[in-house]
């Protein structure tokens, strides 16, 4: 299964993901990112071949597991397999060593003509280094002296982020919302699902407070499992939401939908059995339950459509029923 990200929920906020590449005919280091590659590799050891995981990989994806953001796989086996025994991918690993302790390892997939980074890691205690950087400027020169033409590495956010430092590998093209690439110096916020998602909450908020209507904003990081084919219909797909109270049925939300462009009004509940469907682990971040719906949600009934003045005619009546209890 292959599945890409429109969207993350991250840092109390919901952003877009902006997939980059690098052409690789072109491109030339830079002076600062030679003198990075120098340094590195006169004091160290560097290796590079398919993946061959061992004890003192995983040792370094414990370390570095706590600089994720999201969801966060157990171990780098399941990381780059997915819980499956073999891949399709051609996936090889890049390894620097101090003597025969190991220090910063990358992993990345081979195409015929382009190549993708997965992960680096790092011990933090070499952090002086810029480990991070000098495997991706390894994968780059890797991919030059294989004839490929593109490096792909990973996406950065609709606003300024930690995910930055990738557009100062060179001159990076962007995934635009047509399904295109064009070049990031012309990239546009105001273009994203995340930029239009934000306003129409940021209107939304407005018009419940201006009318006196109470709610509580939730951001909700297990959004992604409402696009899954085989549960579209039965999971929460807002990753922002705003909960209006409850019910004998259940806690009613509103939310803005970027693929429709409408909001939506549903009623869900915590899913009973939520571990069958999670087995991943969560970034600590997400344990703050005043900022985050931390539970995989379910539909109690199909989403409605509506606009704001249908939402506060509904929620007029609604709040004033002898059975509803008002937000968290």
């Amino acid at each position: 299964m292959l599945y890409k990200m429109d969207l993350l929920c991250v840092d109390a906020d919901v952003f877009s993901v902006v997939n980059i590449r690098l052409g690789l005919d072109q491109y030339t280091i830079k002076k600062r990112h030679r003198k990075i590659k120098t340094r590195v590799e006169i004091r160290f050891t560097i290796t590079c071949g398919h993946v061959s995981l061992q004890e003192e990989h995983q040792r370094l994806y414990e370390q570095h597991k706590s600089r994720f953001k999201g969801f966060i796989h157990a171990t780098l086996d399941e990381y780059l397999h997915a819980g499956f025994h073999t891949t399709v991918f051609d996936t090889m690993q890049l390894c620097v060593f101090d003597g025969e302790h190991l220090i910063a390892a990358s992993y990345f997939d081979l195409g015929e003509r382009s190549m993708a980074s997965l992960i680096g890691m790092y011990d933090e205690a070499y952090a002086e280094y810029s480990l991070g950087i000098y495997t991706m400027l390894k994968e780059i020169e890797f991919g030059q002296s294989t004839g490929r033409r593109w490096y792909y590495p990973g996406y950065v956010l609709d606003k300024p982020s930690s995910f930055d430092y990738k557009l100062e590998l060179g001159q990076m093209e962007y995934y635009t919302p047509r399904k295109r690439w064009g070049a990031h110096s012309n990239y546009d916020q105001k273009e994203t699902l995340a930029y239009g998602l934000r306003q129409a909450m940021t209107a939304l908020e407005q018009a419940f407070r201006l009318e006196g209507i109470p709610f509580k904003k939730w951001h909700y990081p297990y959004f992604s499992m409402g696009y899954m084919p085989l549960w579209k219909n039965r999971f929460l797909h807002l990753p922002l939401v705003l909960e209006l109270g409850h019910d004998h049925e259940g806690s009613l939300m509103m939310g803005f939908c970027p693929e429709s462009q409408s909001y939506l009004m549903v009623r869900v509940n915590p899913c009973p059995d939520e571990q069958h469907f999670i087995n991943m682990e969560q970034a600590s971040e997400y344990n703050d339950g005043g900022v985050y719906l931390s539970h995989l949600m379910e539909y109690v009934d199909s989403p409605q459509p509506c606009n704001t003045l249908e939402a506060l005619t509904f929620l007029y009546h609604w709040k004033n029923r002898p059975d509803t209890l008002p937000p968290s």
